[in-house]
């Protein structure tokens, strides 16, 4: 069996498996409390079968946060008159009010989170609107599922999304107690018509193949000289050669950052040696294309951080849809957001690491000038280029990755100029291809650059930087994955301490039921496991040589 036939009979034992128990995406059956967004887009039900009964636990958290008295209004009438009307006010104040930045941490994601969940009230209330707009959520996320190899998710959400397209057109009648019962009795019949269109899809896709290979080869492309017309009858053989010219290797791409920089003043032969000149440091680059890094596969991309993030599936989702049918490999700007400990900058440049960028950890906490990040006049006997340009010019590439972590600890002066102001052309690639350097005093194309920002809380982010990076809820680890993250760990103090893993082996089961972890942040997990690894250490020296 091929490859390819592994893959696919993989790929239906994994949709096979979905359809018989969808519990392991969707939540249980029967819910005994709130399910999160991301399993009721993948079809999860109401808990307890009953949409008042789920709104009222999703909603009384909200009453014991600071919110303002107009928020604790909506909320409260949602829960006392349920109905569409009172469900959608309440959504819309809770949005409006998770933008709020002088929250404590932790009250935005709880804010967020239930706004998230309203609009599937909507629907099973009767609202053709939140139907469609479900519909359009999960086939999206369908998309994102497919391009990640994770077809048995794919398969749920997009079955789901069907259900609620023609909810959204026809409704489900008039009768209330079956629209407010299971949603699993609707979801199973739509599985044969959601396999039909995956069908259908799939040979969809085959013919577009077919078209592109045959304009190709008529257009004499993919490395082959353009056919005569009398041999288009083997063109199923010329077809198969094309395939195999698409699959090589093609040359690397360039970009040029610098231009040529005839602007600025000759340097002398010793301020060149000593790198004191702008001019001198980007010479070796200034109007030479640098390499730019090739996208990665994104399932292999995904597959790779599920492997050492298994809580964050979704957010990992979210990433390696970046590089599907991607030119190279670019990120778009993000901030992840969570309590402290939790992983969100260990994570972020695992992310860009998993691209194959070079990574710059930029420390955004105290910071009080924003030129530290933008770059300094060459009018100033301190000059410099802005970090990304830096970064450029230190690892030899157009494409790298820059983490600026917590980003809300940024000083808010404008004296000096904001950091999380003065960053904001270069997190959008039309500004950042023409983006003035200071130092240089020229514009520089930093369009390949990717962020990851990170961030405690959003109290302090300026709402133009909120505009420009799309905000992810980053999850705590839990208790289960305590075996992934204690490897990780270990990891980490093996390279710190230059250990062997043969000297320093992963956590046995003993020593992991040894340690009273139950998820949350992982500071004091790395204290517990730097514990159990100078216990070792310890009984290690009381045996005899």
């Amino acid at each position: 069996m091929s490859t390819s036939e592994k893959l696919r009979a993989l790929s239906a034992s994994a949709v096979r498996a979905a359809m018989l128990d969808p519990s392991k995406l969707a939540g249980p059956r029967q819910p005994r409390s709130p399910l999160p967004f991301v399993q009721r887009l993948a079809g999860g039900e109401m808990q307890s079968w009953c949409v008042t009964t789920d709104l009222q636990a999703v909603l009384t958290p909200v009453l014991g946060l600071p919110v303002s008295p107009q928020c604790q209004r909506a909320v409260e009438r949602a829960i006392v008159g349920v109905s569409v009307v009172t469900i959608a006010r309440a959504e819309r104040v809770l949005r409006r009010e998770a933008l709020r930045r002088d929250f404590p941490p932790g009250v935005c994601p709880v804010l967020r989170a239930a706004a998230d969940a309203l609009p599937f009230h909507q629907a099973e209330l009767g609202c053709r609107t939140s139907a469609a707009r479900i519909a359009s959520m999960a086939l999206a996320n369908a998309h994102l599922a497919m391009q990640t190899s994770r077809i048995d998710r794919a398969f749920l959400l997009f079955r789901h999304a069907l259900f609620r397209a023609e909810e959204a057109d026809h409704g489900r009648g008039d009768n209330i107690e079956l629209a407010q019962g299971p949603l699993y009795q609707f979801l199973e019949a739509f599985d044969e018509r959601a396999g039909l269109w995956l069908a259908a899809m799939t040979a969809f896709e085959s013919a577009d193949r077919m078209v592109e290979d045959e304009h190709d080869i008529l257009r004499g492309g993919v490395g082959m000289v353009a056919p005569p017309p009398s041999d288009l009858e083997d063109l199923d053989t010329i077809l198969g050669a094309a395939r195999e010219a698409k699959d090589r290797a093609v040359p690397g791409r360039t970009l040029v950052v610098f231009p040529i920089m005839d602007h600025l003043p000759t340097p002398s032969k010793s301020t060149s040696d000593r790198g004191d000149s702008p001019r001198a440091v980007a010479e070796p680059w200034a109007g030479k294309g640098m390499p730019l890094t090739p996208a990665p596969d994104p399932a292999a991309f995904a597959a790779r951080l599920r492997g050492l993030f298994p809580w964050a599936e979704s957010v990992v989702d979210v990433f390696a849809g970046d590089f599907v049918g991607a030119p190279y490999a670019a990120l778009r700007p993000r901030i992840l957001v969570s309590p402290p400990g939790c992983g969100k900058t260990a994570f972020a440049r695992a992310v860009l690491e998993a691209a194959g960028l070079d990574v710059t950890l930029f420390g955004a906490a105290g910071t009080m000038d924003g030129g530290a990040f933008a770059g300094t006049s060459r009018q100033w006997g301190s000059w410099r280029p802005s970090v990304p340009a830096q970064a450029c010019l230190r690892f030899g590439k157009a494409s790298h990755g820059i983490v600026v972590d917590e980003v809300e600890k940024a000083g808010d002066s404008r004296r000096w100029g904001r950091l999380d102001e003065t960053a904001l052309p270069f997190l959008e690639r039309s500004t950042a291809r023409a983006i003035h350097d200071p130092a240089f005093e020229c514009a520089l194309d930093l369009s390949a650059v990717s962020y990851v920002l990170t961030a405690n809380t959003l109290g302090g982010v300026s709402t133009a930087l909120l505009d420009r990076c799309q905000v992810l809820a980053w999850p705590a680890p839990r208790a289960e994955d305590l075996p992934v993250v204690a490897a990780g760990i270990l990891a980490e103090i093996r390279r710190d301490r230059g250990l062997d893993a043969r000297w320093c082996p992963d956590l046995d089961g003993e020593e992991i039921g040894l340690i009273p972890w139950t998820g949350g942040s992982m500071r004091p997990l790395r204290r517990m496991i730097e514990a159990v690894v100078a216990s070792r250490e310890f009984e290690a020296r009381r045996l005899p040589n």
